[in-house]
């Protein structure tokens, strides 16, 4: 009788200690941002801000990149997020800089006119960065290519063009 007994037991254990919820949603998160896997890597990274306390180091960084990917599902809610996270933490002209590349590589008018809002805003931090003023000469570029498209007006109303 002991026998069926002690075997539940030890098969309880054996699946306790091979339990999934043992995954490294940061991991996964950056995996599946690098395999364009956008709406994953938000998820995993959704799910690793959940469990990051907040004085948490890789809190900002995972929040950035989760910023990243989300440009690719909606461009205009992850640059407002961006934005309201640079008004309350300590960013660099990377952090800009790497924010308008992903809404200029989403594709479409509509991110690349988000991305001339985060360089209009990353410039006005750090008037000497040369990785912000190559994203907006790539911008300026698109936009000569459409004259008087909805990309050349958001430049011009910030003084781009």
């Amino acid at each position: 009788m002991k026998t069926p007994i002690l075997l539940a037991l030890a098969l309880t254990f054996t699946f306790t200690a091979c339990d999934g919820g043992s995954v490294n949603h940061i991991d996964e998160g950056y995996k599946a941002a690098g395999a364009n896997d956008h709406a994953a890597a938000v998820s995993h990274f959704d799910k690793a801000l959940a469990t990051l306390g907040p004085d948490n180091p890789e809190k900002a960084e995972v929040a950035l990149k989760r910023c990243n990917s989300f440009a690719f599902q909606d461009a205009a809610a992850a640059r407002a997020e961006f934005l309201e996270m640079a008004g309350t933490a300590e960013l660099t002209a990377k952090d800009y800089t790497n924010m308008a590349r992903s809404l200029f590589n989403a594709g479409g008018t509509g991110g690349m006119i988000e991305a001339v809002t985060v360089v209009d805003a990353g410039i006005k931090k750090f008037p000497d960065s040369e990785s912000l003023k190559a994203v907006l000469a790539k911008l300026q570029a698109e936009a000569s290519k459409a004259e008087g498209g909805a990309l050349s007006e958001a430049l011009k109303g910030l003084g781009y063009a």
